[in-house]
């Protein structure tokens, strides 16, 4: 198995991550100085997140997505979405999707 990291694949990530943050935040209209300041780091990191340029600690994706209403799991299907365009990606998110709720409602209901 081939363990080199893939650069391409790294950025395109960190672009989507960023991509889903501003997409959030714009649409709730937060401007991202009050955005740096609830999350006490500079305005220009978070436009280097949002933009792709750097890649955040856990601890501050974490906070960001907190801090607009979402948990990671969200946080990663948008990203996920934001990668998948294409039509057979998209279906298999949605496989994916519908299996995922099946299980959590098997679970909630005692079933499994």
């Amino acid at each position: 198995m081939d363990n080199t990291p893939n650069i391409a694949s790294d950025q395109a990530y960190a672009i989507a991550v960023g991509t889903a943050l501003r997409s959030e935040r714009k649409k709730q209209k937060i401007g991202i100085e009050l955005a740096a300041k609830a999350l006490n780091i500079t305005a220009s990191y978070i436009s280097q997140i949002e933009n792709g340029k750097k890649n955040p600690t856990l601890s501050v994706l974490e906070n960001y997505a907190t801090f607009l209403g979402m948990d990671l799991f969200e946080l990663s299907l948008r990203v996920k979405i934001i990668r998948s365009p294409d039509k057979k990606s998209l279906n298999k998110l949605i496989d994916d999707l519908s299996s995922t709720i099946d299980t959590l409602s098997e679970l909630k209901s005692g079933s499994k």
